[in-house]
């Protein structure tokens, strides 16, 4: 059996701390009859990452104004029937 690196050790420890951690919340959740706290919580990032888009663009908004972004290029060709100086 060939010995692992360090830095797989370390997710396979992460890994076992996190099923460990999840096993112990749903105990804690089943037993107090309340909402598991990982489901919170990805209902919290969910939320934090609306908002954090909504004022981004808010914040883009804010700064260049709501119609700006796109350049109009007009091209005038020139008329044959005039003289050019």
């Amino acid at each position: 059996m060939s010995r692992t690196d360090w830095r797989t050790r370390l997710r396979a420890a992460a890994s076992l701390a996190d099923h460990l951690l999840c096993h112990a919340d749903s105990v804690v959740s089943a037993w107090l009859d309340i909402r598991p706290v990982r489901h919170t919580l990805a209902d919290c990032a969910r939320w934090l990452g609306r908002t954090w888009r909504a004022h981004l663009h808010r914040a883009r908004t804010h700064k260049y104004g709501p119609g700006r972004g796109l350049i109009a290029v007009v091209i005038n060709r020139p008329n044959e029937n005039e003289e050019t100086r």
